[in-house]
């Protein structure tokens, strides 16, 4: 049905006419994917820190100096407890932040940045403005719905064991294109259709991914920075490969009717 010389071929032609644009837009997937590290904890215990500022807060009348004793006896005075429950909530805060963010956010650009892909390789219409083509879709809560229940059940999976889980992720990986193509469907049948466009092809398509390790390679030896620019590379090679699995199945479809 496709071989993995033909579908990269197709990819390289795509790169060669809109490398820059598909940088860019895969960059933008990349970020709208999210990172357990989206947000660092920082020291500020410098020695300007220790130092009075000479800044006062007046309270009722009452000039208070919020010197580095100040703060002490606030600390001293929620005590550790406190400490450790301020600490809890303001984590917990930013992580709720950063799950709305990619949900709400993320999801519409990942399934806008493989929409510029995809009409790339049916069409040649390789434009940034499908990029936030979601965010004005009618359909736009059925995509973030759909997508959020994809990622759920397949960390279920691999709560379950890490092999059920990989095969989920391939089980799964044709999700977004379907969305891109038909937006109202419901999420169980456009999971379900991503499963059984995929039945037979999970190990092709790992195999698929293990061809790109040595590009990987090659970007992570420049401090990481050279992933950034072979993700065009797999985005546009999936995209490629969403539409040959379309054909075929669409040709079979057609056979049994």
């Amino acid at each position: 049905m496709w071989t993995r010389k033909e579908i990269k071929n197709g990819a390289k032609r795509f790169l060669g006419k809109h490398y820059l644009k598909a940088f860019f837009i895969s960059l933008i997937i990349t970020m709208a994917g999210g990172s357990d590290n989206a947000y660092n904890s920082s020291s500020h215990g410098r020695s300007a820190a220790t130092e009075s500022s000479g800044f006062s807060i007046n309270m009722g009348g009452i000039n208070v100096n919020p010197s580095p004793n100040f703060f002490s006896g606030v600390l001293d005075a929620i005590g550790l407890p406190g400490i450790m429950a301020f600490t809890f909530l303001f984590g917990l805060t930013m992580v709720l932040i950063l799950w709305a963010f990619r949900i709400f956010v993320g999801i519409p650009l990942e399934i806008g940045g493989r929409t510029f892909f995809l009409r790339g390789v049916t069409d040649d219409d390789a434009e940034i403005v499908y990029l936030a083509s979601v965010f004005k879709s009618q359909h736009y809560l059925n995509i973030v719905k759909t997508m959020f229940l994809r990622g759920f059940y397949n960390f279920l999976w691999f709560l379950l064991l890490i092999i059920p889980g990989i095969v989920k992720h391939y089980a799964y990986k044709m999700v977004p294109y379907i969305l891109i193509e038909e937006p109202d469907m419901d999420a169980d049948q456009a999971i379900q259709k991503s499963i059984d466009m995929t039945n037979g092809q999970k190990m092709d398509l790992f195999f698929l991914d293990l061809s790109f390790i040595g590009w990987y390679f090659l970007g992570g030896l420049l401090f990481g920075l050279g992933i950034f620019f072979v993700n065009p590379y797999y985005e546009a090679t999936y995209a490629q490969l969403y539409r040959k699995m379309k054909d075929y199945n669409d040709g079979l479809m057609a056979e049994m009717t």
